[in-house]
């Protein structure tokens, strides 16, 4: 968002902000040379943060330049969650003051606030309809271009293939029931939205909840579930990629976020499996958050076995994390309501500032 000028506050994106312009300010950045990080086939996902969007190509195939949407932080893996958030932190840091010299601040929301659409401009080529065809990367651009969320990624040493893919289709089955504990996108086009999560409404229908990675020399496309994919480096085999929740706005929720994730998949008495996306259960989640009896009672059982699954392994702080969890649940609130209470007293569609503390 714009820190000053003439529209302080104003959301920055792939309608007012241009690759060209913004790039450039970013390019001084830490883990340029990390080797355990992917960085795609152009480079452009490179270092610890890096700009987000749509890529369009020329009709020969070469990159020709990116419709932003955003900003987004990785972290280099480590052995741990505290660790993970701890190194976030610290490249948040660095990403502000960088903005910062571009006139340039850091908002999180769950769904652009303010756009009602993104559309092909121009409209796709030969080229990128041919290459969207095969690549499941580009389903459902018109939404996750303007769709922000973390991505949450869990591995444990030792797990085999089999292992790794009981806990994705376990986490794809319960997502549902526990996205609305990350509400953050209650505005949509400009106005308050109906529902709590114009992200989950829209999403559902058209990108993963979950994906792994598995070692590609055992990786057989015809016989792994629609949820894995071939790793790309050695180091993210075994890597189980959560990407359901919106956008968080603040640490103390990321933190009991990872270990509510943590605690699903090692609970041994959640039963439900699947592989396939249940539209209609995302959907009433994001119009009601917990107030639908159904969804609250399903996060209410997922809860209490999680946090008995990090009890059993003896992980005290990850269990005093999900209180967190357990005060929305109890209040039937997310996020959202915080940020529909904060709109009526400023104004704000997103929460100003990164994950640290709100800036205003």
């Amino acid at each position: 968002m714009d820190l000053a000028g003439p529209e302080p506050g104003r959301v920055r994106d792939f309608t007012n902000l241009s690759f060209e312009e913004i790039a450039p300010q970013l390019e001084d950045k830490p883990g340029r040379d990390d080797p355990s990080l992917a960085t795609g086939d152009i480079g452009i996902r490179s270092g610890y943060w890096y700009l987000e969007g749509d890529e369009r190509a020329h009709e020969d195939g070469r990159f020709r330049t990116l419709m932003v949407k955003g900003v987004e932080i990785r972290t280099p893996p480590v052995p741990d969650i505290e660790r993970a958030i701890q190194s976030m932190l610290s490249i948040e840091w660095q990403l502000t003051a960088a903005l910062a010299k571009a006139g340039l601040g850091l908002a999180i929301a769950g769904f652009n606030p303010v756009r009602d659409r993104y559309d092909f401009d121009p409209p796709l080529n030969t080229w990128e309809r041919a290459e969207r065809a095969g690549d499941r990367g580009y389903d459902g651009s018109h939404v996750s271009t303007l769709s922000y969320g973390p991505d949450i990624n869990l591995s444990w040493p030792g797990w085999n293939a089999a292992r790794c893919l009981d806990a994705a289709r376990k986490l794809n089955a319960y997502a549902p029931y526990i996205v609305p504990f990350s509400f953050s996108s209650p505005f949509f086009a400009g106005r308050v939205w109906e529902g709590l999560s114009r992200r989950t409404y829209a999403r559902a229908a058209h990108r993963p909840a979950v994906k792994v990675y598995l070692d590609p020399e055992t990786f057989a496309p015809a016989e792994a579930c629609g949820l894995a994919h071939p790793a790309r480096l050695s180091g993210e085999v075994g890597r189980i990629e959560f990407k359901a929740f919106d956008a968080l706005i603040s640490v103390e929720l990321l933190r009991a976020c990872c270990h509510l994730l943590e605690g699903i998949c090692l609970a041994s008495d959640l039963a439900m499996r699947s592989e396939g996306t249940d539209i209609g259960l995302y959907r009433r989640a994001a119009l009601s958050g917990f107030a639908d009896s159904g969804i609250r009672e399903g996060a209410r059982e997922i809860l209490a076995k999680a946090t008995q699954a990090l009890r059993t392994a003896e992980k005290s702080p990850a269990v005093a994390a999900l209180a967190e969890l357990e005060e929305q649940m109890t209040r039937e609130s997310t996020p959202a309501h915080r940020l529909l209470e904060r709109y009526g007293r400023t104004g704000s569609m997103v929460w100003l500032g990164g994950l640290g503390k709100e800036s205003i």
